[in-house]
């Protein structure tokens, strides 16, 4: 019978002693691997000690990733730019202010690629992948009327559309969509490839965390959502990467409390990848995120769901990191080992 895995994103906020933090660590990930879980995917920027972590995972014989974004790398990475009144507009209209890592740009790239790779010398012999997090450019809601205004997108915008700044007009215009969305995927994607050789050359695996939404699934668009995709037209055409084999796996993060669009998402997923599906597609389930909380038992019929339908396994949020008894049975119940 196939092993059907369970896995966990971790950020380490259960640990009280920041000074020492290898007891927590232990105790934390002895306990979910008792209960089933084999793998959990640390978030770099809260680790608080890798090493120690490297420790605990290795102590229960847990599989480990490390999960790095853009901005991990370096305090020196360029973030969305944007004049102050349009910072303001974007506020008064979305309640936000968004302004991650510019993914067009070839500093960017090779802060997380050196970030990367120094990880992968270092700890390459203690984790099993390098596991990609925001592989893409901010929230499609907000580029479609905010598109980054750095210099490196200026210089874009000057060679392909005539000017500096995309005009309302323009920013609706077919063909200036599409350029605008090829030059964001040919650029995560010139990362990721990055990625995906550092990884090669250190034996490890590479997954990502991609947006549930590619092109035209179920979405949640309002606040504290604002938009899971489509991914697309952030510049993570993970479909692609999968046909060609720049990434391993994929941990869509399809968190819907409705279940009735978690099923109609799943689907969206396993058509776009047909038969890779079975091995390299890790659906994600929310616990309790900024998408709301499913109960245990909403839990085991969404990992029920998933096993019915010949998946490799599945990944758990749970934005406290913390799964209380109810939801451990629940993974215990499922877990292939």
């Amino acid at each position: 019978m196939t092993k059907f895995r369970i896995g966990i994103w971790d950020h380490c906020r259960y640990v009280t002693d920041r000074r020492a933090p290898y007891d927590e660590m232990a105790r934390h990930l002895e306990r979910m691997r008792q209960w089933g879980v084999t793998l959990t995917n640390i978030y770099l920027p809260e680790v608080i000690s890798l090493d120690d972590y490297c420790r605990a995972a290795a102590s229960c014989g847990m599989e480990l990733e490390a999960r790095i974004t853009p901005e991990w790398a370096s305090s020196a990475v360029v973030k969305r730019q944007l004049p102050e009144e349009e910072w303001q507009r974007m506020e008064s209209t979305l309640g936000i202010r968004l302004s991650g890592p510019c993914g067009n740009r070839e500093d960017n790239r090779e802060l997380f690629l050196a970030g990367a790779e120094k990880i992968a010398c270092e700890y390459g012999s203690r984790i099993n992948s390098l596991h990609l997090d925001f592989i893409r450019n901010d929230n499609a809601l907000t580029l479609m009327d905010f598109p980054c205004q750095c210099d490196v997108c200026k210089g874009l915008y000057k060679r392909f559309f005539g000017t500096e700044v995309l005009t309302p007009e323009m920013r609706k215009d077919p063909a200036v969509l599409y350029k605008l969305t090829a030059l964001r995927c040919k650029s995560i994607r010139k990362t990721v490839e990055g990625m995906k050789s550092i990884a090669n050359s250190h034996s490890l695996r590479l997954s990502i965390a991609a947006r549930a939404n590619y092109v035209n699934s179920a979405d949640i668009t309002v606040p504290p959502v604002w938009g899971l995709g489509p991914a697309v037209l952030e510049g993570q055409d993970w479909a692609e990467w999968a046909d060609d084999g720049v990434v391993d796996e994929l941990f869509p993060m399809n968190y819907h409390t409705d279940l009735e669009l978690f099923e109609s998402v799943l689907k969206d997923h396993q058509r776009l990848l047909g038969e890779k599906a079975s091995s390299m597609l890790f659906p994600g389930i929310g616990v309790e995120s900024s998408m709301g909380k499913n109960s245990p038992a909403d839990v085991a019929e969404r990992i029920a769901i998933v096993k019915n339908s010949s998946l490799p396994g599945v990944m758990l949020f749970n934005k406290t990191n913390i799964y209380s008894d109810d939801y451990c049975r629940i993974i215990k119940e499922y877990a292939e080992e």
